[in-house]
């Protein structure tokens, strides 16, 4: 348990030797324990023996670079902290090294101060979160690259444009942009994250209009989905600049593979493994999304617990695999069968959790009957039949997930305890 940032144990791996010394000793006042490595061979072997909390590290060295060793360790702790330092001329290294998730990226010279404070803002996430999530600012730390699309622009002409943005739209020059669209606004107007609530055509491009509205967006959300000329979809960062009252720069930052990357890694927080629908957490998520909206609304909410009848048995007899098919085939059957306003979680094990949206307890009865009979007619392709048993409950003022959860749960005992393949509601 770390309790101040001096208890923080620190892998520095600096293949320079004067460096290395020179900031081993700044780092030494605020490390419980510093280990020092020349290369990527030796801070793995260090990282394998003592399992530091934070790593500092060059991204070229000899033997093993930065970027090899940090790989092996995530295949160890997927959520080690990780600070590269990297020289300018290193932006092949550094690129590669972004794609790795790092907790900062400093260039070299590195500040003594800039370095502790990083560190010690580390400390405090690591003390308060051990297993805080993996994805962290993936936009705050890109910088330029040749391939980046810059425009400067006003409400109504571009002034400026790099050939990185004519290339990507197949355009000769600015005027056939003109032939497609009426202003740069319309960039802005065909993604449906960031801007998809602003009246971008009543918003001036000019300071405290476009460029602050922009500025004011979170970073993670200021993203931008383009067709390409070959109609591929491609994920930018936009920036800008003020330059004069009317002028404004903004450079359009390809970040396809990393964004990809990102929702590939929020569909697996997300997602059952096994069966691709949601799990327990996006459950939660969802829930209290559904709590905020009966607040507004005064709508209904309707739960059920659903648990497949005697799943023991037919692990016991025919083998988890076997087991997993059967799982498979009830939420694919139920998936097909969902309102588009119904959640379909998996809860753990044979255990699934319907969340009936603006449902009263009468309808979600009938909803989940209609499920259970479609459940009883199913049939793998090992002749194997099911049958399902299901508990419902209803929204009450201060309902929390945990309390429905605990009525849906004795209605679903009651089920049990009438046969099963039956439907019981607590109120």
């Amino acid at each position: 348990m770390i309790n101040s940032q001096n208890d923080v144990k620190i892998l520095y791996v600096e293949d320079e030797d004067d460096v290395r010394e020179g900031y081993a000793r700044a780092l030494e006042r605020i490390s419980s324990e510093l280990y020092t490595a020349k290369n990527g061979e030796e801070g793995l072997a260090l990282y394998k023996k003592h399992l530091p909390d934070i790593v500092i590290s060059d991204i070229k060295m000899p033997i093993m670079s930065g970027v090899e060793m940090v790989k092996a360790i995530r295949e160890i702790n997927l959520h080690a902290y990780i600070i590269f330092t990297t020289a300018h001329s290193e932006s092949a290294y550094l690129l590669e090294a972004i794609e790795l998730h790092a907790e900062g990226y400093l260039l070299k010279p590195v500040e003594k101060k800039t370095l502790v404070a990083l560190i010690k803002k580390l400390s405090k996430s690591i003390k308060l979160e051990r297993e805080n999530e993996d994805q962290k600012n993936i936009l705050q730390h890109i910088i330029d690259s040749e391939n980046n699309i810059t425009l400067i622009v006003d409400v109504n002409t571009i002034y400026f444009a790099s050939k990185s943005f004519l290339s990507f739209f197949n355009f000769n020059t600015i005027g056939e942009f003109y032939t497609k669209n009426s202003s740069v606004l319309d960039l802005f107007l065909k993604t449906s994250e960031a801007f998809k609530h602003v009246d971008l055509t009543k918003t001036p491009l000019q300071k405290g209009g476009f460029y602050d509205l922009l500025l004011s967006i979170e970073q993670s959300k200021r993203i931008l989905t383009l067709e390409d000329k070959d109609a591929n979809e491609k994920s930018f960062f936009i920036n800008a600049s003020h330059i004069t009252e009317t002028k404004c720069l903004l450079t359009f930052t390809d970040i396809t593979q990393i964004e990809q990357e990102r929702q590939e890694n929020n569909k697996k927080a997300t997602t059952d493994a096994l069966t691709g629908i949601y799990n327990r957490h996006k459950l939660e998520e969802i829930f209290e999304y559904e709590i905020s909206r009966i607040a507004r609304h005064l709508q209904p909410l309707s739960l059920a617990i659903v648990d497949i009848d005697h799943f023991k048995v037919i692990n016991d007899q025919y083998g988890h695999l076997i087991g997993d098919e059967v799982l498979i085939m009830l939420t694919q059957n139920m998936r097909a069968r969902l309102r588009q306003s119904d959640t379909f979680a998996r809860w753990g094990g044979e255990e699934f959790v319907l969340l009936f949206s603006n449902t009263n307890i009468q309808e979600a009865y009938i909803c989940a009957e209609k499920f259970r009979q479609q459940i009883e007619s199913l049939e793998d392709a090992n002749k194997i039949k099911i049958t399902a048993s299901f508990g419902i409950t209803s929204y009450k003022e201060g309902d929390t997930l945990t309390t429905m959860l605990e009525r849906a749960d004795r209605a679903l005992y009651d089920a049990k305890n009438s046969g099963r393949n039956c439907t019981k509601s607590c109120i």
